[in-house]
């Protein structure tokens, strides 16, 4: 039912009306009370985000992006592989094997 609440012309107001206000009233005040609760958990929510925006921006910079990993992969293919490595290890230890062998004969 939507209609002014003071009708026009000196009548009196609708007698319904006033029955419903006492509702209206305690409608209006959980209304109230449910604000402040969402404007609190609203202010504890930003110093939150605040506090974790403060934490990425200290450990973001340190960390590598997608550009750095692609450089670094690209270097990386270019080293030798471990059974290169492995190989050079093994003629490295065979030539002083054989060195050693030789001062053995020398003497």
């Amino acid at each position: 039912m939507d209609g002014p609440v003071e009708p026009s012309g000196g009548e009196h107001y609708d007698p319904h009306i006033e029955p419903r206000l006492p509702r209206v009233e305690h409608d209006v005040r959980d209304l109230r009370e449910t604000l402040a609760e969402l404007k609190t958990m609203v202010a504890h929510l930003d110093a939150k985000l605040g506090a974790m925006d403060a934490r990425l921006d200290a450990t973001l910079p340190h960390l590598a992006t997608k550009a750095d990993l692609a450089q670094i992969e690209v270097k990386l293919a270019d080293k030798p592989g471990k059974t290169y490595m492995w190989g050079v290890l093994a003629a490295l230890l065979t030539a002083y094997a054989c060195g050693l062998a030789a001062l053995a004969v020398l003497k």
